[in-house]
């Protein structure tokens, strides 16, 4: 683990746990998480990569959170590397100004061309996500992935139990919690992913501790591909992914 500013990040997924602001940490991070190496930590933001669920593989959103990165300290965060079966990735995240900013690509080093996907999963913290609206996907087309269901977004994202969905488009989204609006923007997604287990579905995941499934909400930018399934990275191609999160008091 390595400190820098007000961030901390694991080497096991390159994975930032904390970003300490006035307002409170961004993320949640759970009491039960794992964080031994080959583990997926629970909270924070996990880097999806080189795919999103099992999408183009069989381990459940790639193997790039479950691996050891070589991560070094910046000027302003972090950088972190990995690279494996002819995909390299490099990480930079920062602290800019107001912003914390998420710099991620994928490097095609082999002679073929690949298909690859890549999502950041952050946990924002929040008061009580039954509590906690989205604003800025009103009228999106999207995919509800626990019935299967094509679903158009309300104006106002609300929680209530298991929402899992597939937003077609990245617009800017603004969670707007009880005592602070946390925006979310990024540069090359496609599709933006929203999550939260709620209750009955947490109280079977041992890797969230107890009642904590309403303190967090996951918004999710990735890029998945037309019809999620991947982008086509010829040789030497790369792809990047920019998430950019800002906090301010309502």
């Amino acid at each position: 683990m390595l400190k820098n500013r007000n961030l901390t990040i694991h080497a096991n997924g390159a994975h930032v746990t904390s970003a300490e602001t006035p307002l409170g940490d961004l993320f949640y991070v759970s009491s039960t998480s794992d964080f031994g190496e080959g583990a997926a930590i629970r909270g924070g933001v996990p880097i999806i990569a080189p795919w999103f669920a099992q999408f183009l593989g069989d381990q459940q959103h790639g193997w790039a959170r479950r691996r050891r990165w070589e991560v070094a300290k910046t000027d302003v965060g972090f950088s972190g590397e990995y690279a494996e079966d002819g995909i390299s990735l490099r990480l930079d995240v920062g602290e800019l100004g107001n912003s914390l900013r998420f710099r991620l690509s994928a490097t095609n080093t082999t002679d073929e061309s690949r298909r690859v996907q890549l999502a950041y999963h952050p946990y924002f913290a929040v008061s009580d996500v039954e509590d906690v609206h989205l604003e800025g996907l009103g009228a999106l087309r999207g995919v509800d992935r626990d019935s299967g269901a094509e679903i158009t977004l309300p104006e106002e994202v609300t929680f209530d139990g298991l929402v899992d969905q597939i937003v077609s488009g990245a617009p800017e989204v603004r969670i707007v919690d009880e005592k602070r609006v946390i925006t979310v923007s990024s540069r090359g997604a496609d599709s933006t992913v929203i999550w939260n287990p709620g209750e009955r579905k947490a109280d079977g995941m041992p890797d969230i501790g107890p009642r904590e499934w309403n303190t967090f909400v996951c918004v999710e930018p990735a890029l998945l591909g037309s019809d999620q399934k991947g982008t086509l990275l010829t040789p030497g191609e790369v792809n990047t992914l920019e998430m950019i999160v800002r906090v301010e008091a309502r």
